[in-house]
């Protein structure tokens, strides 16, 4: 401890000293030497000082606004000898009158919500101008401060008389006194300036006497005044009304200042007991209020000379703050205060430390005392005086009955909007921090609730105010284990693996934390210097009697009763310093209500009771009240009664108040139990909360209570054994939720299906409504008490009824309402587990998982829109899942899928969407976070079950994140990165935990965690391994040396002895993990990279991928390999992983799939797992196996259900391209169509019908970029990018001779001339070939500058146009190696695609530049403007047999159409694509467009349709083939649409129209192709078509049940 901080017995003797305020410590000595034994003064009535004035006028400002509201305050020269209330009582004059009518809230005891004060209208401009008129007068002749006080302090050796000094004084406070006048009516500045006038009215003897002694003080005053005569200047008073916010800022820092000056004696002897000096302390006091009222003035100037156009800002700031985590109910309440006049000295040592903002000063009081001490009095005590002030506080109080809330998870977000209800500065700094971070709003990570929710905009608020910021904790023993509490401590604490350094915090930021003296508290808080610590335990016992003494004189203060000092006195002895008990015993005392003992018996039953102290004591008045509310003759019968009351009250997971009780009860399993829960509670107000009123929650009033009614050995007879009630519990849940006022459909009445959830603006208010508490509780909690029971039969056939009817729906739906959706997960988990072992009821379990697998599918779109539970969510289940084939039939009027349906969950789960490119995916080690390193160099955590990101993106590396893993006990994640560095984060706050592990020379490939959690190993490009110890991050040992490249991936066996290595030199090594020597030879096999590596769970076997695409086995012990490789896997294998149970690898790849293979057979286990869009880089399996974690390049994590992989035979796939589709093209007689993709392949399709019409050509070793289909249809002609062109038999699939060579690089472009004796080829070599296919003749055309992407040969076949990406288009004559012209130049970036029309007068061309051209094939000149309409790249450009239409594909997703000749769009553009447009194709009719995708599918579109219906007004929004199966009554779907509503749907899943409106919700994961308007036929695996025509949408949703 350190000087500035006195350890706790110095502190303590503070208290010994005196009773009254411990700092005026002259006071305190007279009235020790008068009478030692009497009460202090400020008990007995004849204290004249100041100490508490600003809350007690506070009070009488609230009581006497409506009484004083015409008056203006110019106080009565007799004031100053008056009592403190007299003093403070507002006069007026009546010169100024008031501008508004105040209307005073009569006070709520417990409201903990922080209220105005007051409420008020603005004021009357014309009264204004007439107040200000008045004020002029007033002022004149005011001087400055100094000057006065100069002065006064002249003319006489002593100061003035009372009313001199008054009188002069009221000259210093002129301008204050007219901006007061002139606020009278305004909540937001009133209640302050009216205060700190009156304080500086009556205490300006005292003021004007420090003035004078101390020029510090008298520079403030006149800086004070300063600001107000500013106030005056201009139109500033005439604006008040809308400058608001700067007023009651200016007003809140003068009173401040006027309590600063009051207190400063007190002050002064405070920083003489923590050893500072006052001069200086005294001076950096001052100049932190004179900078705060230097900002606020000049604040002001610059708001002057603004236009006020703050609502709609602060507007903005409520809707982003309103939606943050908030736990009603945890704030301060009044009824808890301190009884006046008690703990005195207590409560004004800690405003003392409140006040004291000096740099040095402890951050954190802790206030600790076993139960029944008082520590919740004082704390509320405290926060209800910086209310009174117009601080900036916040009160957040911890109760152990309301667990279930989990308010440590929303503590600091709840702290957080209640001080940026408090300044607004803080609330704009608020409103920043969430603005674009909506995930912040909702984190259950406290260290980034604190840091960015609170430390962050108290750091900014701090610079325009220094009146302290205070946050009251309660009761922190009571936020549930020691678990939940852990970080709090670490945070307040100032831990130095966190960012929490409170020494860095604002001067003036001061935390009041008050809690039992528990281990897990006492371990942090009493180790810390910053954390000032006031044990009430060691206050002395006496000290405390005197206030208890007074408590009790109070409570049994009566004209019948008989009771004198001498009584007070005694209980006050007996009370053995536990308010509680005094508490107790004077209400047991005052039971006059009741037959038998008059109040002096029952005092004397108490005095002559026990002899026990402390626990034993409480114990006593419990057992003494509770026998006494029970007439002895009943006893018998009533206790268990009581007790199982009570049981129910104290099992319950969160308090309900007394109608919810008795509701309950009345639907638990035997009628004997059903009792009257008021008969039972009416009497035992003393010690229980609510008692008297129908809607508050009961639970015991004191933490002790229910620790007496849970401990046999301390209640005896009253004991309560929670266990006996929770299959009632149970039962009653269930029952509620099937009752009259249970669960319905559209409980709380939604009316429109377009809305989000967060859009409907009384959602909270209905909720409250239609769920009444005991159906919001029975929802929430009724799987938890099933669980709790051992298995009953009567109970499961309660819950198999459960899951057999429309009621699981509407639980889902009520969950999702109260935002609680999550919570069944954990339900319907425990009731499958509940069932498992009881054969007769697997049906059951099976009815829990599917919900639960239901819940995990589609949480997130009912979450966001309840309505969707029904319209998006249930219509889209597998048709074999038991909620389907249950309920899918009782809402008939929702989509309806009449192709592409799937029959069982698919084994993908969900998929994620990361910031970048997904190197490495680890699992925690209880399977429910995800950890991925990626491209950004940052660290993403998800929670799996919802998909939510659990914390912001842990940064700190450079480069790449290459590889992440968690430590066996989940705290710690750790990453290895490009950037060589190791680092170590702390799993669930994300902080990184001390500093980079550095010692590689190069990119760090592979990090791992021993199982014992001490050590990383770590394996990087420099051809090392190293082991680092985990505490310290030091090295252990040199780097182990052996592999002769850099080392790609290592892991360590299951009993933490070896570590297994694989390297870049294609060899596996084994290493001693304690002497880091190779054990044994390398194992060799692999003919490239060893990419991966990992062990079995019995430590026997080592799995290893290779960048030789396969997969090896081998022996621990001997290093042979078990058989041959694993093969199937096309490109590299980047990432292996095995089974918990050993017997199934899990392999990633290049190829972008999944492969899931026999351990034993080498067998791959189904077909591959396809859904990545590019390479899989990593994959990671859940520790129970249930579940496969894969990421990847494509900026996704994907969860597979590995039951449903292992399970199910999968299902044979359609025939379809399995990657990007290049090229298409149409036969002339418009029934086939051809296609080339990035699978090498090229295929024959039936236009019709979508069957392929032979089989794959192949042949090509590369992406076929280009193919051409011969007039008459025989024959097919493909550029690939192998360099070569093939010739196909259209007929036969066969290859036509052998391939065409001679290009240097790929072919992008073929064409065949229509004689069909020449094939025309573009490369990306820059040239141009002729083929003649007969002969083999070839000739090169030269000229472009860079690559070919385009060719096309004219009509006549006279003619060859090419594109390049040098920008330019070139025309060249058929058998002549030059161009025929000059280049065609225009486009600002590369030609992508060239046509010529059917009559070879006019070529298109499409450009990256995004837009197409249209140019006469003769001049080569431009013809019109150029047509713009795509957002991206114009990759493919065609013309129609007529030449009236060209069509365009774009890297934006879309197909348009355009008219030749205006150049204008026909309609809007085609949506259906999810990647880009690479090709696309005209059919000769004209009527059918078709298109090729990078989304491996092929769309054919019905043209003469979408122009007819895809009109840009109002598109037609339909997902199927069948134009029948269109969306009825869109008109109000598109209602005001200004531009066309996309037809598709958006990368989440949804069909989104105008201002955000929501039709359905698509899971892309289930249905990754769905048809779109216009479609005739999509070709791909499933693709998916609904039938909307009687979708009940909008306002019409709930009919969605009606036949």
């Amino acid at each position: 401890m350190s000087e500035d901080h006195p350890p706790r017995k110095k502190r303590l003797g503070l208290l010994k000293r005196s009773r009254s305020n411990p700092h005026l410590a002259e006071e305190g000595d007279r009235r020790a030497a008068s009478d030692p034994s009497s009460l202090p003064p400020s008990r007995n009535g004849s204290r004249k000082g100041l100490s508490g004035l600003v809350p007690k006028f506070l009070g009488k400002v609230t009581d006497r606004f409506a009484r004083s509201a015409r008056q203006s305050p110019n106080p009565d020269p007799t004031a100053a000898s008056s009592s403190a209330q007299d003093l403070l009582h507002p006069h007026t004059s009546k010169d100024l009158q008031p501008l508004t009518t105040i209307i005073a809230p009569e006070p709520n005891p417990d409201q903990s919500s922080d209220l105005r004060i007051v409420k008020s209208e603005n004021p009357d401009p014309k009264v204004v101008k007439a107040t200000l008129a008045i004020a002029k007068a007033d002022l004149e002749g005011i001087r400055q401060v100094s000057g006065i006080v100069e002065n006064t302090a002249s003319s006489s050796n002593h100061l003035q008389s009372v009313p001199d000094t008054i009188d002069s004084f009221s000259k210093i406070l002129g301008p204050f006194k007219v901006f007061n006048s002139v606020a009278t009516g305004l909540a937001h500045v009133h209640p302050y300036a009216k205060v700190a006038l009156s304080i500086f009215t009556c205490a300006s003897k005292m003021i004007l006497d420090q003035a004078n002694r101390d020029a510090a003080v008298s520079s403030l005053l006149s800086k004070i005044s300063d600001v107000y005569a500013l106030l005056m200047e201009r139109d500033g008073l005439a604006r008040i009304a809308s400058m608001l916010e700067i007023y009651g800022k200016i007003a809140r820092q003068t009173l401040e200042c006027a309590d600063f000056v009051v207190h400063y004696s007190d002050m002064k002897s405070f920083w003489r007991r923590l050893g500072k000096h006052v001069f200086n302390e005294t001076e950096a006091a001052i100049q932190r209020h004179n900078e705060v009222l230097d900002n606020l003035m000049q604040q002001f100037r610059d708001q002057l000379a603004l236009t006020t156009i703050e609502t709609v800002h602060r507007i903005a700031e409520d809707l982003d703050v309103s939606g943050m985590e908030y736990v009603p109910g945890a704030g301060r309440n009044t009824s808890k205060n301190c009884l006046p006049g008690t703990r005195e000295d207590i409560l004004s040592e800690i405003k003392c430390w409140v006040r004291s903002t000096g740099e040095d000063v402890p951050r954190v009081l802790w206030l600790s005392g076993t139960a029944g001490k008082g520590k919740s009095a004082i704390a509320h005590t405290i926060a209800n005086w910086s209310y009174e002030r117009g601080g900036m506080r916040a009160c957040f109080c911890f109760d152990r009955t309301r667990e279930a809330e989990r308010r440590h998870e929303k503590i600091f977000t709840t702290i957080a909007r209640d001080l940026a209800d408090c300044d607004i500065t803080m609330r704009g700094a608020l409103a920043r921090a969430v603005h674009d971070d909506n995930e912040l709003k909702h984190t259950i990570d406290i260290s980034r609730q604190w840091q960015e929710l609170v430390v962050g905009p108290i750091g900014e608020a701090s610079k325009a105010i220094t009146a302290p910021v205070l946050i009251v904790i309660d009761a922190l023993d009571e936020s549930g284990n020691a678990t939940s509490r852990e970080w709090i401590l670490r945070l307040l604490a100032g831990d130095p693996n966190t960012s929490s350094q409170l020494s860095q915090l604002p001067a003036n930021f001061r935390v009041i934390v008050t809690s039992r003296p528990l281990e897990d508290i006492g371990d942090v808080m009493n180790i810390v210097s910053h954390i000032y610590h006031i044990s009430m335990d060691e206050i002395p016992i006496e000290s405390t009697d005197l206030d208890i003494q007074v408590y009790i004189s109070t409570m049994l203060k009566h004209p019948r009763n008989t009771f004198e000092d001498r009584h007070f006195k005694t209980l006050a002895q007996k009370s053995d310093g536990l308010f509680e008990w005094a508490r107790l015993a004077c209400d047991y005392i005052k039971g006059t209500n009741k037959v038998g003992l008059d109040p002096m018996e029952r005092f004397d039953a108490v005095i002559t009771g026990t002899s026990e102290t402390g626990t034993r004591l409480l114990d006593d008045m419990y057992e003494r009240i509770l026998t006494d509310s029970i007439p002895e003759k009943e006893r018998r019968e009533a206790i268990p009664v009581f007790c199982s009351v009570m049981g129910q009250i104290l099992t319950s997971l969160e308090p309900l108040p007394m109608t919810a009780l008795a509701v309950m009860r009345q639907h638990f399993s035997s009628a004997d139990g059903r009792y009257k829960v008021d008969r039972v509670i009416g009497p035992l107000s003393s010690l229980l909360t609510g008692t008297a009123d129908l809607h508050t929650p009961i639970r015991p009033l004191h933490a002790s209570f229910y620790d007496f009614l849970t401990d046999k050995s301390r209640s005896r007879g009253f004991f309560v054994d929670g266990t006996l009630v929770q299959g009632d519990l149970a039962f009653a849940s269930l029952r509620v939720m099937d009752s009259d006022r249970g669960l319905r459909f559209n409980i709380c009445s939604l009316e429109n299906s377009y809305l989000p959830n967060s859009s409907v603006p009384d959602l909270e208010e209905r909720v409250k409504e239609y769920i009444p508490a005991e159906l919001s509780y029975s929802c929430r909690f009724w799987g938890t008490h099933v669980a709790a029971i051992s298995f009953e039969s009567s109970l499961a056939n309660e819950v198999e009824a459960f899951f057999n009817g429309e009621r699981l729906l509407w639980w889902l739906e009520a969950l999702a309402l109260m935002k609680n959706l999550g919570g069944s997960v954990a339900t319907l988990s425990c009731i499958a587990d509940w069932f498992s072992g009881h054969a007769e009821f697997t049906h059951v379990s099976d009815a829990s998982r599917d919900t639960l697998r239901f819940v995990r599918t589609f949480a997130t779109i009912i979450l966001h829109s309840t309505p969707h539970l029904y319209l998006s969510a249930l219509p889209f289940a597998p048709t074999q899942s038991r909620i389907y084939r249950k309920f899918a039939s009782k809402f008939p009027r929702t989509p309806c899928i009449v192709a592409g349906h799937v029959e069982n969950w698919p084994q993908m789960e969900k998929i994620l969407h990361a910031n970048d490119e997904i190197y490495s995916v680890a699992l925690s080690p209880d399977g429910k976070c995800i950890a991925c390193g990626l491209l950004d160099g940052t660290i993403q955590v998800w929670d799996i079950e919802t998909g939510q990101a659990l914390c912001a993106p842990l940064q700190g590396h450079t480069r790449y994140v290459m590889s992440v893993a968690f430590s066996p006990d989940g705290h710690r994640i750790i990453s290895g990165s490009y950037d060589k560095t190791v680092r170590v984060w702390d799993a669930k706050t994300g902080e990184a935990l001390g500093s980079p592990l550095q010692g590689h020379t190069s990119y760090v490939w592979s990090v791992t965690i021993s199982p014992d959690g001490k050590c990383i190993v770590s394996g990087s490009d420099d051809n090392t391994i190293q082991v680092w110890d985990m505490e310290t991050g030091e090295a252990f040992g040199p780097p182990l040396q052996g592999h002769t490249s850099g080392v790609r991936c290592v892991t360590i066996s299951p009993d933490g002895k070896r570590i297994v290595s694989g390297s870049q030199d294609s060899t596996i090594r084994v290493w001693d993990m304690e002497t880091g020597k190779p054990l044994g030879a390398p194992l060799q096999g692999h003919v490239g990279t060893v990419l991966s590596v990992a062990i079995s769970p019995d430590g026997k076997r080592i799995v290893s991928g290779s960048s030789d695409e396969t997969i090896r086995v081998w022996d621990m012990e001997t290093g042979e390999a078990f058989g041959a490789p694993l093969k199937g896997h096309t490109r590299p294998v980047k990432s292996v992983a095995i089974l918990s149970d050993g017997n199934h690898i899990v392999s990633g790849s290049y190829d972008q799939t999944i492969r899931v293979w026999d351990a034993k057979t080498g067998e791959a286990v189904g077909s591959p797992l396809q859904g990545h869009t590019k390479e899989v880089w990593s994959v990671a399996i859940s520790p129970n196996g249930n579940r496969i974690v894969s990421g990847s390049d494509d900026k996704t994590i994907r969860v597979w259900d590995a039951d449903t992989i292992m399970g199910k035979a999968s299902v044979a796939a359609l025939e379809s391209h399995t990657a990007s589709v290049n090229a298409v093209a149409i036969s002339l007689d418009g029934c086939s169509i051809v296609s080339g993709s990035d699978d090498t392949t090229v295929r024959v399709w039936d236009i019709e019908t979508g069957k392929a019409l032979v089989a794959p050509l192949k042949g090509h070793s590369g992406s076929v970029l280009s193919v051409a289909i011969s007039l008459d249809g025989k024959g097919i002609v493909s550029g690939s990018a192998d360099k070569s062109i093939r010739t196909w038999n259209a007929e036969t699939g066969e290859a036509s001779g052998v391939s065409l060579q001679g290009h240097t690089d790929y072919v992008r472009s073929v064409a065949i001339s229509p004689d069909r004796n020449y094939i025309v080829s573009g490369s990306h070599d820059k040239t141009i070939r002729v083929w003649h296919i007969e002969t083999g003749e070839i000739y090169a055309l030269s000229g472009h500058l860079d690559w070919v992407a385009s060719v096309a040969i004219s009509s006549n076949g006279n003619r060859i146009v090419s594109g390049s990406y040098d920008e330019t288009i070139r025309v060249w004559d058929m058998g002549i190696s030059e161009a025929s012209s000059a280049p065609l130049q225009c486009h600002s970036d590369y030609v992508l695609s060239v046509a010529i029309s059917p009559d070879s007068c006019h070529i298109v061309s499409g450009s990256r530049d995004t837009t197409i051209r249209v140019w006469d094939m003769g001049t080569g000149e431009l013809l019109g403007a150029p047509l713009k309409g795509h957002t991206s790249w114009v990759n493919t450009v065609a013309i129609s047999s007529d030449g009236n239409r060209i069509v365009s594909g774009s890297d934006d997703q879309t197909v348009q159409v355009w008219d030749m000749k205006t150049g204008k769009a026909v309609c809007a553009p085609f949506r259906g694509h999810t990647g880009r447009v690479l090709s696309v194709a005209i059919s000769p009719d004209g009527k059918h467009i078709v298109s090729g995708s990078f989304d491996k599918t092929i769309r054919v579109w019905d043209l003469e349709f979408l122009i007819r219906h895809q009109s840009f007004e109002a598109p037609t929004i339909c997902f199927s083939s069948n134009p029948t199966h269109a969306l009825q009554s869109a008109s109000s779907f598109l209602h005001d649409s200004k531009t066309s509503a996309p037809s598709g749907l958006n990368e989440e899943g949804w069909v989104v129209g105008p201002e955000g409106r929501l039709l359905l919700w698509i899971p892309l994961n289930f249905y990754p192709v769905t048809y779109a308007a216009g479609n005739t036929l999509v070709i791909a695996n499933n693709a998916l078509q609904l039938d909307l025509s009687r979708v009940a949408h909008g306002t019409s949703w709930r009919k969605c049940r009606e036949q």
